[in-house]
């Protein structure tokens, strides 16, 4: 439960017992045996946890407005990370035409790219501990820019193969961030909407990759302009960190009066985002190095993670599977056993996995709450972290059929629109329980925030990696009925698991 703990302000601070991740979300609970006044949301019940302070600096007493345009530039950097490693898909063909390699070659650094935005997590995260999240964002979008602009200004293959590593490894902070974004600014029954805002924008990068750039190579016959959107997608984020960004880390505890000064105004907002205010102020506020990379591997042995980042990893990594399989195929000639759909008609296709994620954003962004309200109201206003995890049950009865679809159409060579319906209906259930399996690890760990999200984003990053180098000779090799039917298994074994960490799963905190 959550007790009375001693401090300095007026307001009573709520201290959560790691080993017990019992939340009370109503004001008419007893906290230590008395009745204690705190501070509730506007619907006049709901405890705002953590309690906000009387400071105007405190991230949380922020105003709304500055609040979401954090949010949306956070996200925005988040989708900057897929999108640009996806936009590579549409240029494989030309770019093996131009420097005389094979499409499998041309493809390396794709591939190449998907895991170095997973391994930059490691590297990033823990800089946010130690330096802050305004700094650590805003210098890796420059550096993106930049390696974006070696990719659009090289004419060796060799230099592109090192600019796509770096550029992956800089534009992928987002996707790392978010929830320590989320942790810092919103109170704990926001952040599963918060979450699903963050998601749904990240989630749909991967697929937004190829679409716009299909239409590009349809219309424009060459690939650099492609990059070029890049670019200016990277350049465009830019602007709005320096327009809207602020260093979101409030150290709770440290009393308000000894807080270190944050100036109002442009120039000073700047000094924050450029990381001098953090240097000026990093004693006693913010980690030390070794400590901020330590953490994170003691996190990651915290059983509860490895289990269940590995079942997250494993159903986000068939989304990616189908991706794959389905791009290949559906422009593969009809005489070589595809479809033989023009670049611009498979632009079109793309539209099917973001209606879906979008969808499934609609969908959660009321059940999640929903379930905790529910939850609530049956547990004398409490709340446990398992209670996430009944969202992604349903997911289970349209993401399994889903994949049986994808595999039947393409084994049987039906009509493409099997293809579509089934990618949908998976690609609907990936956002849900994305949502969900985010949301439950990090009510286990909210002290941990930047950690979960790192490992999280690096086991979507790894699986999502891995799938590349036996996805499509899967299905070639036994049958793309079979390789996809195994994979529905999959599923059903992640959700069976599922099943036993929400049961079970107090005993792994």
């Amino acid at each position: 439960m959550f007790q009375p703990k001693d401090s300095d302000s007026d307001t009573p601070e709520l201290q959560l017992k790691k080993e017990e991740n019992l939340v009370a979300v109503q004001h008419d609970v007893e906290l230590g045996g008395a009745s204690v006044g705190l501070e509730v949301a506007k619907d006049g019940h709901t405890i705002l946890i953590p309690q906000p302070t009387e400071d105007a600096n405190d991230p949380l007493n922020w105003s709304s407005f500055r609040k979401h345009m954090i949010l949306i530039c956070v996200s925005l950097g988040a989708f900057l990370g897929d999108f640009g490693m996806s936009v590579g898909i549409s240029t494989i063909v030309l770019q093996s035409q131009e420097w005389g390699l094979t499409p499998v070659v041309a493809n390396y650094p794709n591939n190449l790219a998907v895991i170095m935005i997973g391994v930059s997590s490691l590297i990033w995260m823990p800089l946010t501990k130690c330096w802050g999240c305004a700094p650590v964002f805003f210098w890796s979008t420059v550096m993106g820019l930049m390696f974006t602009l070696g990719c659009l200004l090289t004419s060796d293959w060799n230099t592109f193969y090192a600019m796509r590593a770096l550029q992956a490894s800089t534009q992928g902070t987002g996707s790392t961030i978010g929830l320590v974004i989320i942790h810092d600014l919103f109170f704990f029954h926001e952040h599963a909407r918060k979450i699903g805002i963050w998601y749904v924008i990240f989630l749909t990068s991967p697929f937004a990759g190829p679409l716009l750039g299909n239409f590009m190579i349809a219309g424009l016959g060459e690939w650099r302009p492609v990059f070029w959107l890049v670019f200016a997608f990277n350049a465009a984020l830019l602007g709005m960190i320096l327009i809207f960004f602020d260093e979101t880390r409030y150290n709770r505890s440290v009393a308000i009066e000894k807080q270190p000064q944050r100036d109002d105004g442009v120039f000073a907002r700047f000094v924050r985002i450029l990381g001098i205010w953090q240097l000026k102020h990093h004693a006693g506020y913010f980690d030390g190095v070794v400590d901020s990379y330590w953490k994170l591997v003691v996190v990651c042995f915290k059983p509860i993670i490895p289990v269940t980042v590995l079942i997250y990893g494993v159903v986000f990594m068939w989304s990616i599977g189908i991706n794959q399989s389905s791009s290949v195929l559906l422009e593969t000639p009809q005489a070589l056993g595809g479809y033989g759909l023009s670049a611009k008609s498979i632009g079109y296709v793309y539209f099917t996995p973001i209606v879906a994620t979008l969808i499934g954003e609609g969908f959660g962004h009321f059940y999640n709450d929903y379930l905790v309200r529910r939850h609530a109201k049956r547990h004398n206003n409490t709340f446990v972290p398992e209670v996430r995890l009944w969202a992604t049950y349903p997911m289970a009865i349209i993401m399994v059929p889903g994949l049986v679809l994808v595999g039947q159409t393409l084994e049987r060579h039906l009509h493409w629109v099997g293809i579509v319906f089934g990618w949908g209906m998976y690609q609907l259930g990936v956002m849900v329980v994305s949502v969900a399996v985010v949301a439950f690890i990090y009510d286990c760990y909210p002290e941990n925030s930047g950690e979960v999200s790192a490992l999280v984003n690096f086991g979507r990053a790894l699986c999502g990696f891995v799938v590349g180098y036996f996805q499509l000779e899967w299905g070639e090799r036994q049958g793309f009925d079979v390789s996809f039917g195994l994979q529905a298994v999959i599923t059903v074994v992640c959700f069976g698991t599922i099943v036993i960490v929400q049961r079970w799963g107090r005993l792994l905190k």
